[in-house]
């Protein structure tokens, strides 16, 4: 919104003029809780109907004990009459679109509660000021009410260290690694972190966007492989965040989904940081949809199940393989790659049939993608064909792939 500068106290204001540029500076004028009075000789803007205005012609006498006076009439004349006479009878003088006799400029202002920020152009484009306004309030914490109740009591209570905690977390999902695959808001939130945390497989396509100043900080977790433990991680960010730093924690895919966002964003509220969780696009489905699969399939799947493969410390999980017995839905298996042959062999001894159609996806989003599809028996053999990452798709949906489209390479069992 536009509003006038920064005044301690409330100004009486004059506007001069009731069509539609007065209507928009009299919308500013009332958000910025200064007192107005308008002056016109004929309404010409629906939104004066039912406000108090004044109808005759302007005079230098209806400028008495006003503060500031708003020209929107659009005379020149009138604006030149004010301009010569504002330091005489002692107001600040704006004339829409006419810079030249301006004392000010409206400004387009981002208030978050108690945060305004302002940003002008001096007059010269009004629209592009507006947009930089959208810009930074994508950035600004939509919920800090508390926040600035809280530094503001320290303030008072003199404490000087108003910095601590005024940090603040943001869960990223980034996709499947492609930038094609990233959503605005990811992208955003992006371009706006001082310490990037980098979870494994979120690719360099999306980290080539950070700000160039922006920390990089490798918190890969891989199989058998982990840079750092998980309450590690979550000491990170809560000591990053308590020094002021916005930190962008980026995830593969979706955090939601098997991205550990539990763990780190109920640590980080407990300990009274504000996170934001942005979703991005899981391989789940993207990995579907790239190698021809549709998971819910009218009268084959009415359903979707995600489950892992994989369990902590590179545990088996094979709690789910008992499920396909039957099984009407659609199964997609995260990090199932490495347990092919475990899977297979799990199949056999609860007596799941091995004809039940499969497909592996893997490096999805990339120039090696790979589709495989073949049969829940085959796993080991299909496997061999394609490499990791991957997910894993089990059910009779997979088996209509060969009737859709499909990006990357494809390879169909016989």
């Amino acid at each position: 919104m536009n509003i006038l500068p920064v005044a301690l106290t409330p100004k009486r204001v004059l506007l001069i003029g009731a069509g539609k540029s007065a209507a928009l500076k009299a919308k500013n004028v009332y958000e910025s809780d200064c007192v107005l009075s308008i002056v016109a000789k004929e309404i010409k803007d629906d939104y004066f109907k039912n406000k108090e205005v004044t109808k005759e012609t302007f005079s230098l006498s209806h400028i008495k004990e006003h503060d500031v006076v708003i020209n929107a009439s659009g005379d020149e004349d009138l604006s030149k009459l004010l301009w010569e006479n504002r330091k005489r009878q002692g107001f600040l003088l704006n004339c829409v679109d006419m810079p030249k006799y301006c004392d000010f400029y409206f400004q387009a202002v981002v208030k978050n509660h108690d945060l305004c920020v302002s940003v002008s152009t001096g007059g010269a484009s009004p629209k592009y000021a507006q947009f930089i306004r959208a810009l930074i309030s994508a950035v600004l914490p939509k919920q800090s009410k508390k926040f600035y109740e809280n530094i503001k009591a320290k303030r008072e209570r003199g404490d000087t260290n108003i910095h601590q905690n005024s940090g603040k977390v943001l869960l990223i999902g980034c996709g499947t690694g492609s930038v094609d695959n990233l959503t605005i808001k990811a992208l955003k939130a992006l371009n706006s972190i001082d310490i990037a945390m980098i979870d494994a497989l979120t690719g360099d396509e999306v980290t080539n966007l950070l700000p160039k100043e922006c920390k990089k900080i490798d918190v890969s977790k891989q199989k058998g492989c982990h840079k750092f433990s998980q309450d590690e991680i979550n000491e990170m960010l809560l000591r990053y965040a308590k020094e002021g730093f916005r930190v962008g924690r980026l995830k593969s895919g979706d955090p939601a989904v098997f991205g550990r966002v539990f763990e780190e964003a109920s640590f980080l509220t407990q300990e009274g940081i504000h996170v934001e969780m942005i979703n991005g696009v899981s391989s789940a489905f993207a990995g579907c949809l790239a190698g021809g699969i549709a998971p819910t399939l009218r009268g084959l799947s009415a359903g979707a199940l995600i489950v892992s493969a994989h369990l902590k410390e590179s545990r088996f999980n094979d709690d789910w393989i008992e499920l396909l017995k039957n099984f009407p839905y659609t199964v997609i298996v995260l990090m199932a790659y490495s347990f092919a042959n475990k899977i297979v062999q799990k199949a056999k001894e609860t007596g799941v049939s091995l004809d039940i159609p499969a497909a592996f996806v893997s490096k999805i989003d990339s120039k090696e993608q790979t589709t495989v599809i073949g049969t829940l028996g085959r796993l080991e053999e299909m496997a061999k064909l394609c490499d990791k990452p991957a997910i894993l798709i089990i059910g009779k949906s997979a088996a209509e792939a060969a009737k859709m489209p499909h990006s990357g390479k494809r390879v169909i069992l016989e």
